[in-house]
């Protein structure tokens, strides 16, 4: 092999080289329209090329780009057509791959959203990990980890109450069992913790007691995540309620490791009082849900804006200040003089609908809705970032907000914090 293979791109493997190849599905493309279908990865982010440093890393890329797409015409998958590039029969048989493995990836991804997948997954992690800290807990005697254990397995049942309700439309029944099970758990487990108090057991700590807690509190992180995220978006409460007991599990296996380090220093009094905090945590929770349970019989549908996920909101809340920073650079580096102007711009670079690979993934549509478009133009004249006096000028205060955003050598503090 010389050394001008080596350096060509792999094409037995998914990657830039196919990447090419689907950016050309639809049609011939220029050069920078070939490196914008991989920029438009970057914008469906939320991100744009305002800092230098993001300058210079979109600068690299179009240069590695350029050369692969070279090598692709030597290799017969791309021929050039004037200033354009287009795909070969044998390219286009290459783009069909990574193009259909999107469509399986969407089908995919769209059975992983439903409510029924969520709660059979939720039932799968529930009994493994009840086979992991159930016996963990027996060996070491703990009792916070024992009453983490138990409420473990009593969510497997729960999972199947779940996937029920949900499957014979049931769903309100099965929150309410939930939550009468969450109530009789955390009553369960308050005993057990009190009786302790006059009956103690001094755990035997050993590092598998340490294991099962730490990975019992990750697994359950990413499980109250799925719940919670998928609970909002469907509208389901009785995810809702899962994904607040899988939240409970994170919270209580930290307690239980500090019960057990406790223990490993002579003080197994505070392994009994953690059992007695994860109890009236249970209960809190319990009593919550069984409130907004309550309300929601007697309504079409339960308020579910309260258990947004604070993560996504804080998510939202960038890309606004990223769609904002990329406004003022549009007027003040790109020329743009316009509100209509603005707006056009701002929708022509966040329509993904002539992106091969976004639109058999599904997401092809804009995620900034015309609304917030309109919305951040008018805080940026609020702020009197922009001024319209029949055209759009920069103020002093948008300059300098701008100025700080693409200083050399300084990113914007979102693009540093997503790295």
């Amino acid at each position: 092999m010389t050394d001008q293979d080596q350096d060509r791109p792999a094409l037995n493997e998914y990657g830039q080289s196919w990447e090419i190849a689907a950016a050309l599905w639809d049609g011939p493309k220029t050069l920078p329209q070939i490196v914008d279908h991989f920029y438009s990865y970057i914008r469906l982010l939320g991100l744009y090329r305002v800092t230098k440093r993001m300058e210079r890393r979109h600068a690299k890329m179009a240069q590695r780009i350029e050369e692969a797409v070279e090598a692709l015409v030597e290799r017969g998958w791309v021929e050039r057509q004037g200033e354009r590039y287009a795909l070969t029969p044998a390219g286009r048989e290459e783009a069909r791959k990574p193009i259909e493995d999107m469509g399986r990836t969407r089908k995919m991804l769209r059975r992983l959203a439903q409510p029924q997948t969520v709660s059979q997954v939720g039932l799968a992690v529930h009994l493994g990990l009840a086979a992991l800290k159930l016996p963990a807990a027996l060996l070491s005697g703990s009792v916070g980890l024992l009453n983490d254990a138990t409420d473990t397995l009593l969510d497997g049942l729960s999972s199947i109450l779940v996937y029920l309700g949900l499957r014979f439309d049931r769903e309100r029944a099965a929150n309410v069992v939930l939550v009468l099970m969450m109530l009789g758990t955390g009553g369960f487990t308050f005993y057990e913790a009190v009786r302790r108090l006059f009956v103690p057991v001094e755990p035997q700590v050993d590092v598998f007691t340490f294991v099962a807690t730490i990975v019992s509190a990750i697994v359950c992180w990413a499980l109250y995540l799925y719940q919670r995220f998928v609970g909002v978006r469907s509208g389901s409460m009785a995810l809702i309620t899962q994904s607040v007991d899988s939240r409970n599990h994170v919270i209580i296996a930290a307690s239980v490791t500090a019960g057990l380090i406790a223990s490993r220093v002579q003080f197994p009094l505070l392994d009994t009082l953690v059992g007695l905090g994860v109890a009236v945590l249970i209960l809190k929770s319990a009593v919550e849900l069984a409130v907004e349970t309550v309300r929601s019989l007697g309504e079409e549908g339960a308020d579910l804006s309260r258990y947004d996920m604070a993560l996504a909101g804080w998510y939202e809340q960038f890309r606004e200040a990223q769609l904002r920073d990329w406004m003022l650079h549009l007027v003040d580096v790109e020329g743009v003089r316009t509100r209509a102007g603005l707006v056009a711009e701002t929708r022509q670079a966040l329509d993904f609908s002539d992106h091969p690979t976004l639109r058999a993934l599904g997401v092809e549509k804009a995620p900034v809705a015309e609304e917030t478009i309109e919305r951040t133009i008018d805080q940026l004249l609020a702020r009197e970032w922009l001024l319209e006096d029949g055209r759009l000028t920069i103020t002093d205060a948008g300059r300098e907000r701008l100025d700080r955003r693409t200083r050399e050598g300084k990113p914007a503090r979102g693009w540093l914090r997503l790295r």
